[in-house]
């Protein structure tokens, strides 16, 4: 695992999802197009949605979060040392609560290592 595949997991886990965006983007824009591409993608996205989480904006928590989980799925169960299965599985039930009428109350997720 990186360096800043490893920061970028600490902000993450603190709250801190801008700056997670913005480290996993700093790790992988030197390989874009590498087959990592996807997994930096996810990862990215599903921060971006939390973002929009905490800031009460259903529509944009709803897009990222699906679109990073769609990233994330073809490296699961775990990728890089990160286990990606409990991530994918959390934001999948954030998708379902997202549904209902109610601004739901949901604990962000953690990013583990295997």
């Amino acid at each position: 695992m990186t360096d800043l595949l490893t920061e970028g997991v600490d902000l993450f886990n603190s709250g801190r999802y801008w700056d997670a965006h913005e480290v996993w983007e700093r790790d992988w824009t030197p390989a874009r197009k590498g087959p990592d591409s996807g997994f930096y993608k996810g990862l990215i996205q599903v921060a971006a949605g939390c973002l929009h989480y905490t800031r009460r904006n259903r529509r944009g928590a709803v897009n990222k979060w699906r679109s990073g989980t769609d990233y994330l799925r073809p490296y699961l169960p775990a990728h890089r040392g990160l286990r990606l299965a409990p991530l994918v599985a959390a934001v999948d039930g954030f998708l379902a609560a997202m549904k209902e009428g109610e601004w739901p109350y949901l604990e962000m997720p953690r990013i583990t290592q295997e």
